[in-house]
């Protein structure tokens, strides 16, 4: 298992080999297969050690320490962020699910418990809870869950930015989808509706009154 380890973050899965793994563990590949029957099983079994307690650290340090709706959407953010850049292995399974689904399909049922292995669950609760409050704009749930997880691209392409940009940048992504998710930030601002009041009505406009016509049949009669 650490080889695995040393490999899968060094590699990725799909570019690791059977042989990769048995080399510097000093076993053969029929040792290997007594343990594991595919480097996915090694690879599921790594996961299932790592990704539960990478799940609670960034829902127990954002979504359940403050009760500010937006301080929190911003935590989420940073938090994520920060695991992605420490923790290589499970980076690209955030990236791309396509990945833990091959995963899935390559271990035997004793390990099926990785399927249930879904950041978005209790997010998802998180979120409609705050809907309910009014906290956050109306909208598919699962819709929100991506808009918090599109920070997670910008270290990807951490090297392709100015080094003096980056942290402003990843400031100003994680509070632009703080502002625009939350009902609080654009309460009260002067010539912005809320985003209850944009969905629902608009203030209503005063029209000023217009004076009635002169009535030119009653003028006529009194001729």
């Amino acid at each position: 298992m650490e080889t695995g380890l040393a490999c899968f973050t060094r590699y990725g899965l799909k570019k690791t080999t059977i042989e990769d793994l048995v080399k510097p563990a000093k076993i053969s590949k029929a040792a290997f297969y007594r343990f594991f029957p595919s480097k996915e099983a090694l690879f599921a079994e790594l996961l299932l050690e790592r990704f539960p307690a990478m799940q609670r650290r960034v829902v127990e340090r954002s979504l359940r320490a403050t009760d500010d709706v937006r301080e929190a959407i911003v935590r989420f953010q940073e938090e994520l962020v920060r695991e992605m850049e420490a923790d290589d292995l499970i980076r690209p399974i955030i990236l791309n699910p396509a990945e833990l689904e091959q995963i899935i399909h390559g271990v035997p049922d004793g390990l099926r418990g990785i399927a249930a292995l879904d950041l978005g669950a209790p997010v998802l609760e998180w979120i409609r809870d705050a809907q309910a409050r009014g906290d956050i704009i109306e909208g598919d749930p699962e819709v929100v869950v991506w808009m918090l997880g599109f920070v997670k691209f910008l270290p990807t392409h951490q090297d392709d930015i100015d080094p003096a940009l980056y942290p402003k940048l990843l400031n100003m992504v994680t509070n632009v989808v703080a502002d625009g998710l939350t009902s609080a930030a654009n309460a009260g601002k002067v010539g912005r509706p809320t985003a209850r009041t944009s969905r629902r009505q608009a203030p209503a406009v005063r029209v000023p009154a217009r004076k009635a016509a002169p009535d030119r049949g009653k003028k006529a009669r009194a001729k």
